[in-house]
């Protein structure tokens, strides 16, 4: 059986709204900080979003495609909220656009920042060729 891999996981977006909190326990990062700490968050997941995909290949053997997510990272709590398909950036079936969003929903930035976040991130999957055979 052709093994299938998820190919990358890239940040095409993140912008995190200035607003400081006296007494805070929370950091400050810099936007570059905070999409690489976002970025590591979601690799966490990486496993479960290997799992959608192959479950997607059930259907398709050779699917290929992108999956692109919206969401917020809550500034008191670091958890994500609002995970939402970008319909325009996603060219994957519904059933891998669900199960990533549900992959990602409800992770926890820890430490806090003293900013929302906003961010889009982007999943592009890709099946691996066929292995040659010798004859």
């Amino acid at each position: 059986m052709t093994s299938k891999i998820l190919k990358s996981l890239s940040c095409l977006a993140f912008v995190a709204v200035s607003s400081v909190l006296p007494g805070c326990s929370c950091v400050a990062r810099d936007a570059e900080t905070y999409r690489a700490d976002t970025r590591t968050l979601l690799e966490t997941r990486t496993g479960a979003l290997k799992e959608c995909y192959d479950q997607a290949l059930v259907a398709d053997a050779n699917l290929d495609g992108q999956v692109t997510v919206k969401f917020k990272v809550e500034k008191k709590t670091g958890k994500i909220l609002d995970p939402a398909i970008d319909p325009e950036r996603t060219k994957a079936p519904e059933a891998l656009s669900s199960c990533i969003v549900k992959a990602v929903d409800g992770l926890t930035l820890d430490p806090v920042d003293q900013r929302e976040g906003q961010a889009t991130f982007s999943w592009t999957f890709k099946a691996n060729p066929p292995l040659a055979h010798d004859a």
